[in-house]
């Protein structure tokens, strides 16, 4: 069974991860914790925070609050997969080993941690995903280069090239996306101000709105997920969303 939640953000909202938050959440779409085999964070998930060593078996982390939460995460009885967000440290993440799973590649962080790449489409428990990330910071002005804020959050042409030459051959059918940021259609349930012109055009300053946007357009699928808003509006509205923000709940597909 895999449980799906909103942005960890290291360990300022770790308990989104927690065993008394999963089980409440469980309990109320009628499924069993135990039952969970695999969780994923829609981006934002922080860790590693800091730079340090890495080796054929993930990170090896010299600070002691991400050696703590490496710790914590490595005693859940699931593995968790994360979604890029804009607060990840993606000069680590790129120093991740690649190892093949889910009919693709992912980014080993420890023995239960892992990154799915960008522009990606992967079959976890017989269910396809294509997977997107990233977002634009609004907070940049007060975060420093490659120590708070990284500019691969942004996609580069390449990466764009790719998921679309990807779509091309592997087909735009899809039981459910994960990003980061939403398309401007998702964002909107999250937060219906930008259902005004000028808001909408706001959205569209954030490249990686655009590209979820084109995405949109072509890929069919029964719900798409995402965080970055801090909303749970799509874990209130489950059964009717076509596109699930979530935060601090989680949802079982």
């Amino acid at each position: 069974m895999i449980y799906i939640t909103g942005d960890t953000h290291n360990d300022i909202d770790a308990s989104n991860a927690a065993t008394k938050n999963i089980r409440y959440c469980c309990k109320a779409q009628g499924v069993d914790y135990k039952d969970i085999t695999n969780l994923i964070v829609l981006g934002d998930f922080g860790l590693p925070w800091y730079d340090c060593p890495v080796n054929e078996n993930g990170i090896a982390p010299l600070n002691k609050s991400d050696a703590h939460l490496l710790k914590w995460y490595k005693e859940k009885p699931f593995t968790i997969l994360a979604v890029m967000g804009n607060h990840d440290n993606y000069d680590m993440i790129q120093k991740l080993p690649e190892v093949e799973m889910f009919g693709s590649t992912v980014l080993k962080v420890s023995s239960n941690i892992f990154y799915l790449r960008r522009g990606v489409a992967y079959t976890i428990e017989g269910k396809s995903f294509l997977v997107l990330g990233g977002a634009r910071s609004v907070d940049v002005a007060y975060r420093i280069p490659h120590r708070s804020w990284w500019e691969q959050e942004t996609w580069t042409e390449d990466e764009k090239e790719s998921l679309f030459t990807m779509l091309e051959k592997q087909g735009t059918s899809f039981d459910y996306v994960l990003s980061h940021t939403g398309p401007s259609a998702g964002i909107i349930c999250a937060d219906p101000s930008f259902a005004s012109g000028e808001k909408q055009k706001e959205l569209q300053e954030d490249a990686t709105v655009s590209l979820n946007d084109r995405v949109d357009q072509i890929v069919s699928y029964k719900k798409w997920f995402f965080g970055h808003w801090h909303s749970d509006w799509g874990y209130e509205n489950l059964a009717q969303a076509r596109y699930v923000p979530l935060y601090h709940r989680g949802v079982v597909v």
